[in-house]
């Protein structure tokens, strides 16, 4: 009898035991759930969030680039793989100055796309190949227009002489015209010989 009771005392302690730890993995169980939620909603924000941001900073470059590459009125040549690295039927694609993608294709067809509904990570790797065209192209352009400044910076400073010239020119007529006055002067008879000559007349 009494080792019987000591069976089912142990048994009953060991059942409490493992109730006991069962209850307790549940409640750890609970209690990770509940911080994986949590982390999982903090993830969810901050991607939300990044996502904003990408948006923006997207707008931001697509409108700086378009004043960039506008006023040089110049295509772009991309390579396709910058567009969709699966798609071989894209035979090339150009980014007009106007700030338009348009991809061409092996069939004939072209589909024109503006930089604003590009992905963000497209946009990015049109990024990268179309900004060392635009520097080189705008270095050039520069230089260009350097040397017309130079020129006509020359031609300005010459055409200032000019009228320096004719108001030398101009100046050195008026002392002929001086010296010819007491000429013209003392060939016409002044108003007293006139009246000498028509007293001796008389």
């Amino acid at each position: 009898m009494r080792e019987n009771l000591s069976l089912a005392t142990e048994s009953k302690i060991e059942g409490a035991r493992m109730e006991e730890k069962g209850s307790s993995q549940m409640g750890s169980n609970e209690s990770d759930i509940a911080n994986s939620i949590k982390s999982l909603l903090e993830e969810s924000q901050q991607i939300s969030e990044l996502m904003e941001m990408e948006r923006s900073y997207s707008s931001e470059v697509t409108n700086q680039l378009k004043q960039v590459i506008m006023p040089l009125n110049a295509s772009y040549h991309i390579k396709p793989d910058a567009i969709s690295k699966n798609d071989s039927s894209i035979s090339d694609v150009v980014l007009t100055p106007q700030g338009v993608v348009c991809v061409f294709y092996n069939s004939g067809s072209v589909v024109s796309r503006s930089l604003e509904s590009i992905a963000s990570e497209v946009l990015v790797r049109i990024l990268l190949e179309v900004i060392p065209d635009v520097k080189v192209l705008m270095n050039e352009r520069r230089q260009k227009l350097s040397g017309r400044v130079m020129t006509l910076e020359k031609l300005s400073k010459e055409m200032r002489k000019i009228p320096l010239a004719r108001a030398r020119q101009t100046g050195q007529g008026s002392p002929d015209q001086s010296q010819q006055g007491p000429h013209s002067m003392r060939e016409r008879p002044s108003s007293q010989d006139a009246m000498r000559s028509s007293l001796g007349e008389k």
